[in-house]
């Protein structure tokens, strides 16, 4: 074998079965999301991945794109059919730019330093745009692999045309020498970036060193503060006035996680941040310390709003008091996107893989409500929300994966009393949305997800429930639950007849419809709420948690989705896992085809 591998041309033939085998894999990735998704035998309606607030319409803005990362709108954009409306960015390198006639045009190629390759799909790459309109500026963050292979930050300018921008970017400058003494990491990079009153404010994640959140000499896991020209500010909070340029000359504010979404409301500063298992919601002040030690405690310590267990939060922006185009009790709203737990496939927890609302009292600097969902994942398959921006007619959102006919797209979501959009929050009768309405996971898990205060309910729940309602015991606690005189108990009198008097299958059935409405019926000690559930909906969730039906609904998987749920299960933290996933699985799919094209070469030899 090692002789073979001597061979000029086994060698290229090695090279390109290792390129073809991750690029095939990578494809059959994504049909493979396709087909998880919606069976190709039934016609397609994108409209089935998501559900709405009542009042709102969506609609496909513009499509077309390769793993979108962020998005953001020209503030004044200009009136001609090519004038730039709105910024993506590709987390592979490239930033591309719509139109007002909606068509997409590259702004700039090869963005990254040092490029990653077609067949690179870690998720390092473009995270974060922002604009200054009055010198045409389009400010880019990303972490890129550099010669050394160490993950390390950086930021690059372009010029364009000021105030309505142009098509392509020019005169590309950089800052990279602040970041090179810094290990960066995947799903721990610089984010978001916001220019406001002439300095550009720019979140670093941690990387992989918690420590150095706390770390005032590095960048890592702070809010750093440049002018337009990527150089400090000398009135930083921490600026050191000694002929030397280094990390804290750039801090603005300090101790943070993972901050995912930034945005400057009226000269203050506001972030959503990733935790472990919580993420928060916070206004940043000037040189404040954060708190976070690589605690989900000091996650906590300095939030406006706490989010747990952690939904993923992302970008962030926020919707003017004077916005007319959206209902009223839209406006003066922060807008977020939580990104959900990666891997997750079919609807989810309430909270992820959604649009969140969040009202923020700035007199008082407290939450003024809880924040509420304006739009749901509810499709079958794999979905990441990543960006949403509001645009001059609408909010804006964009998912990263394609859906089920192959396309990524840009949605864009507005006002409509009188759309006939198919989906709403709240009239999903589904099992798994009817489980999230009825709040069954915040003490129960459910398909992997949810509370620890009761037992899981899709364990072993139909095994358990048949041994104790068939168990003379049973028969013997509702004799004595009979005797009782009060409510619930004189109510469900008969409820509890038709249960004893059922077959042994149907007993599980009739039981757990009637627990779910009240909690209580044959056993004055439970503790579990009544959670008002109807009898109708206490059906179709009892059914689907004895497993006899409403899982036609949940897609079957196959032997790779079970292996990339699997491997996405075990690599920790990471937005983007299926570009991981897809790059493991395309390297040992192309060291077969190695190994069997240099099987050929020595049979030819041999012959």
């Amino acid at each position: 074998m090692l002789d073979s591998l001597k061979d000029p041309n086994a060698m290229k033939f090695s090279n390109l079965a290792v390129s073809l085998g991750a690029a095939a894999i990578a494809a059959l990735f994504i049909s493979d999301i396709a087909s998880a998704q919606n069976p190709p035998t039934e016609p397609f309606d994108w409209r089935d991945d998501w559900e709405l607030a009542e009042g709102l319409d969506m609609t496909i803005d513009s499509e077309g794109y390769n793993f979108p990362s962020h998005m953001i709108f020209v503030e004044k954009p200009g009136p001609g059919p090519k004038d730039p409306l709105y910024f993506v960015l590709e987390l592979k390198g490239k930033i591309k730019v719509v139109t007002n006639d909606r068509s997409v045009h590259t702004f700039a190629s090869d963005v990254l330093p040092i490029p990653q390759g077609p067949n690179s799909f870690d998720q390092v790459g473009l995270t974060g745009v922002c604009l200054n309109p009055e010198n045409g500026y389009v400010f880019v963050t990303f972490a890129y692999l550099d010669e050394t292979q160490i993950y390390r930050n950086g930021m690059a300018r372009y010029s364009t045309t000021p105030g309505t921008f142009g098509l392509e970017g020019t005169d590309r400058l950089e800052l990279l020498d602040v970041f090179r003494p810094e290990r960066s990491a995947t799903a721990h990079q610089i984010g978001p970036c916001q220019v406001d009153n002439g300095y550009v404010y720019t979140a670093v994640g941690y990387g992989d060193e918690k420590a150095q959140a706390q770390n005032l000499h590095s960048t890592l896991g702070s809010i750093i503060r440049t002018d337009l020209d990527l150089k400090p500010s000398d009135d930083n909070p921490f600026f050191e006035d000694d002929g030397k340029t280094t990390a804290i000359d750039y801090i603005w504010a300090y101790g943070f996680r993972n901050p995912f979404g930034l945005k400057m409301v009226d000269g203050r500063l506001f972030a959503t941040e990733n935790g472990g298992d919580v993420d928060r919601f916070n206004e940043i002040e000037e040189g404040e310390n954060y708190l976070w030690n690589g605690t989900d405690w000091s996650i906590g310590a300095r939030a406006s709003q706490t989010f747990t267990p952690s939904v993923g939060l992302v970008h962030l922006d926020y919707i003017d008091e004077d916005n007319e185009v959206f209902p009223e009790d839209f406006r003066g709203n922060f807008v977020t996107v939580s990104s959900g737990t990666p891997g997750e496939v079919g609807r989810s927890v309430d909270g992820k893989r959604s649009l969140l609302l969040l009202q923020y009292d700035f007199d008082t600097k407290q939450m003024a409500s809880v924040p509420r969902s304006i739009l749901n994942y509810r499709g079958t398959g794999m979905q990441i929300p990543v960006s949403t921006a509001v645009g001059p007619d609408g909010l804006y959102f964009l998912p990263i994966l394609p859906n089920a006919q192959g396309t990524v797209a840009v949605f864009k979501v507005s006002a409509d009393p009188n759309s006939d959009y198919p989906h709403r929050i709240g009239s999903d009768e589904t099992p798994l949305a009817l489980i999230n309405q009825y709040g069954c996971r915040q003490c129960h898990k459910i398909t992997g997800a949810g509370g620890s205060f009761g037992p899981a309910l899709d364990d072993g729940l139909r095994d358990r429930l048949f041994a104790s309602l068939n168990d003379p015991a049973y028969a013997a606690r509702v004799a004595e639950v009979d005797k009782l005189d009060g409510e619930p108990f004189v109510n469900f009198r008969d409820a509890r007849q038709n249960i004893l008097e059922a077959s042994s299958d149907e007993r599980v059935r009739r039981w757990l419809e009637t627990y779910l409405q009240e909690p209580t019926f044959d056993n004055p000690k439970n503790r579990m709420p009544r959670l008002d559930v109807t009898p109708a909906h206490a059906a179709i969730i009892g059914e689907h948690l004895t497993g006899r039906a409403a899982v036609t609904s949940e897609p079957e998987f196959g032997t790779l989705d079970k292996v990339r749920f699997f491997i996405a299960a075990q690599v920790p933290e990471l937005r983007y896992r299926h570009m991981i996933l897809s790059f493991g699985i395309g390297g040992l799919l192309g060291g077969l085809v190695l190994l069997i094209i240099v099987g050929m070469f020595r049979r030819r030899r041999a012959t």
